[in-house]
């Protein structure tokens, strides 16, 4: 194989590697039968009024499970200040932990 084939082959893969559909897969559309099309045509027009029946107006838009709700109290993502990075400092004006060496920014001699 020469370097330029490999070159195109792996380029090819990148390209086949970028283009990875998120989330539910759908049925395609039939190609060709009047018949199908339209059995294709009246579930999906069946399915979204389900879905519009169901979605109630009052109702935000559920989040992804990996976000946290506004409703959620101690489920939100943990900041510096409530859980410090191991060996800072808690608190801005606390001593450092020992074997820190000094600051010479905010403490100058």
């Amino acid at each position: 194989m020469t370097p330029s084939s490999r070159l195109t082959l792996a380029a090819a893969l990148l390209m086949l590697c970028a283009c990875g559909r998120v989330g539910p897969l759908e049925q395609p559309a039939p190609l060709y039968g009047a018949k199908a099309k339209a059995d294709y045509q009246a579930k999906k027009a069946a399915a979204a009024a389900a879905a519009k029946a169901s979605k109630d107006d009052d109702q935000p838009e559920p989040l992804a499970p990996d976000t946290p709700g506004p409703n959620e109290g101690g489920s939100g993502i943990a900041t510096l200040r409530s859980q410090p990075a191991p060996g800072a400092r808690a608190l801005p004006n606390a001593a450092p932990p020992a074997g820190v060496l000094p600051d010479p920014y905010n403490h100058p001699q």
